[in-house]
């Protein structure tokens, strides 16, 4: 596959997939990065390095992490571990609690097989979200 087909956007409609054009894309884009920056924005310090610890500790350990382990890890309150994860999930774009207790998804990475495997320098492997 070449870059220009790489670049490509493609949209499934039943068994077909045809072309979005650049403009509709783009503007997708853009509107995206809008998101996703006004999201990240409304997280604190605090919040931000327990979503930051979770993602690094996450391919290494292979398991959904619960917020005791967080809270343990970070000498934080569980408590506040607890309602940071509550919002960051509810957020709908940094983790997600398949069971209700432990995530297995934090962003960008999956502990369910995405198809997208991922790997570090340092050898660990993931798949991405």
């Amino acid at each position: 596959m070449n870059l220009a087909e790489k670049r490509k956007m493609l949209m499934g409609i039943q068994s077909f997939m045809l072309p979005v054009p650049r403009f509709i894309s783009d503007k997708g884009l853009k509107r995206g990065v809008i998101g996703a920056k006004a999201k990240a924005a409304r997280l604190s310090h605090e919040e931000r390095r327990i979503h930051h610890h979770i993602v690094k500790v996450m391919p290494t350990i292979r398991s959904p992490i619960e917020a005791l382990q967080v809270s343990e890890e970070l000498q934080l309150p569980l408590d506040m571990v607890k309602e940071t994860i509550d919002k960051l999930e509810e957020m709908k774009t940094f983790l997600y609690r398949s069971g209700g207790q432990g995530i297995d998804w934090a962003y960008p990475i999956s502990l369910e097989d995405t198809g997208h495997e991922m790997r570090c320098g340092t050898g660990e492997r993931f798949n991405a979200a």
